[in-house]
């Protein structure tokens, strides 16, 4: 049998093929791959809410402070807080988010995900403003306006500034993304958006706001998980 150039050179290599994986054990093969990327700083991940800085705000002294139940004097005080729990990395690829924290009216089914203050009649609750589930932009809360698409008056709503759609924050209903999952989110009003802007359930541990991260999928979108 001849012996062509290419038949020699893959005996060779299935040779030199069979010597590496009879030397190398398994832990030499593992530490050839490349150590797994982290972006996160485990060491700066935290569950508790803590204050964006803003100035201009009522809460502009308070940058980086945990938030408190006790400092939502007012019925529709609202604050931009971050939240950087340990499973956003692996969840939503992310290693924070901000979230809109507000003291609103109690209603129905809400004390389940937030936090009863001022005798039942109002609730501490978290709104994933972090990305609007129609084209990922930030949806702020708007005090009063009228809607460029109803012409109607509004109050106390979250208005996403790119396309307008708007978001009862005390209407918090069961939807359906668009995976087909559950998710309580804070009801669609108007606008192109699929779905309501989901809430993040919240909890008070040690005197401070802290979220939940037993509903991660409910932001699963906009590329996050």
């Amino acid at each position: 049998m001849d012996i062509t150039r290419r038949g020699f050179l893959k005996g060779a290599i299935g040779l030199a093929g069979a010597g590496m994986t009879g030397a190398l054990t398994v832990p030499a093969l593992k530490s050839l791959l490349p150590p797994p990327v982290t972006r996160c700083n485990k060491d700066e991940a935290h569950s508790t809410l803590t204050y964006k800085k803003e100035d201009g705000k009522w809460y502009e002294n308070k940058a980086n402070d945990i938030a408190k139940t006790e400092d939502f004097e007012n019925l529709w005080d609202v604050a931009i807080v971050n939240w950087a729990p340990a499973e956003l990395e692996e969840e939503l690829g992310s290693c924070e988010i901000q979230l809109a924290l507000a003291k609103v009216p109690m209603e129905s089914g809400m004390e389940e995900l937030g936090i009863s203050v001022d005798g039942g009649n109002a609730v501490m609750m978290a709104y994933h403003t972090y990305k609007c589930p129609h084209l990922c932009c930030k949806p702020v809360f708007t005090d009063e306006g009228k809607s460029t698409i109803s012409g109607k008056n509004f109050e106390n709503m979250f208005l996403c500034p790119c396309h307008l759609s708007m978001f009862d924050p005390i209407s918090i209903i069961e939807n359906i993304d668009e995976q087909g999952r559950k998710v309580m989110a804070a009801e669609l009003l108007e606008g192109p958006a699929p779905y309501g802007l989901p809430v993040v359930p919240i909890a008070e541990k040690d005197g401070g706001l802290v979220g939940l991260t037993t509903h991660l999928d409910w932001l699963k979108y906009c590329g996050q998980g």
